[in-house]
């Protein structure tokens, strides 16, 4: 009774965990409460609304509270650098409501040891579990996003050397580009082209692009054209080398990629195709020689 007990607190409590912190729910959650702002303005009473889950009208302020708690004691560079790797990550939440969620999980992770025994080892590696995972959902989503960026980035640098050439202004280039492709191109660029336009130095808002995304070819590619403005150099010529060296990489990690795969299959096929394999073509010839034996 008592594993049972144990195994559904787990269950329950990592449940509601990991619904808090996918990207799902933060999306769900984003558009609950978009629609309660937009009945409200309609006149609506969005607390009496029954539609409403459990987590939006329970959970998410909890966890809103605990993390305004929370970002009071955390120190200053700590905070830096925890706005830093979530704006990498495409800002998909803020850095109270990761401290909070991981503090949730903590202490729902840690529930099990309430039981003791066994339970107190089990509780023990589920709080850190449970600390650990949103650092975990939050670098696969930075991860992502990075990947992202990579592949289409010679694609950008294309678009943006042709417009150029073509006589259009930066600026407007990069309009373009915000124009034409999807995450996370038109997120960091558009900010990039609002940065502008609001009159901050380029070579500030592209260095600040570069640091959000923490990638070597973008830094490059704004080193390049940082000293191009600095230098006096024709940008549509820079753009254009940068242009051929990015798919000149991309190329080049295709074919890196291509050269692994081999070594990739040759573990499935040692541990799960071969055993596989050896029982159907000799499983047949080894239970007639067993047959013979007893007879």
């Amino acid at each position: 009774m008592e594993i049972i007990t144990v195994l559904l607190a787990i269950a329950l409590g990592y449940s509601i965990g990991l619904y808090i912190v996918a990207p799902g729910a933060v999306q769900e959650l984003e558009r609950i409460q978009l629609e309660r702002v937009v009945r409200h303005r309609n006149g609506a009473v969005a607390a009496a609304d029954p539609e409403r889950g459990f987590i939006d009208r329970f959970l998410r302020p909890l966890l809103e509270e605990l993390s305004r708690v929370l970002m009071r004691y955390l120190p200053q560079r700590q905070g830096d650098l925890l706005r830093k790797r979530i704006e990498r990550a495409g800002n998909p939440t803020s850095p109270g409501v990761l401290l909070g969620s991981r503090f949730l999980l903590l202490i729902i992770g840690l529930l099990p040891a309430l039981f003791g025994g066994m339970a107190i080892l089990i509780g023990a590696a589920l709080g850190i579990l449970g600390w650990r995972l949103p650092d975990f959902w939050l670098a696969r989503r930075a991860t992502a996003r990075q990947h992202l960026m990579l592949h289409q980035l010679p694609d950008v640098l294309d678009l943006l050397s042709v417009s150029v050439e073509a006589g259009l202004g930066f600026d407007a280039a990069l309009s373009r580009v915000t124009g034409r492709f999807g995450e996370p191109v038109t997120g960091e660029f558009g900010r990039l082209l609002r940065e502008l336009q609001l009159g901050r130095p380029r070579a500030e808002a592209l260095s600040d692009l570069a640091r959000r995304m923490d990638l070597p070819d973008l830094t490059a590619f704004v080193g390049a054209v940082v000293q191009a403005d600095e230098l006096g150099v024709g940008i549509a010529t820079v753009l254009r080398a940068q242009s051929e060296q990015m798919r000149s990489l991309r190329r080049q990690r295709a074919q890196e990629a291509a050269l692994k795969v081999p070594i990739k299959m040759l573990f499935p096929l040692i541990f799960l195709v071969f055993p596989a394999l050896f029982i159907v073509l000799l499983g047949p010839a080894v239970l007639s020689f067993v047959r013979t034996l007893h007879h």
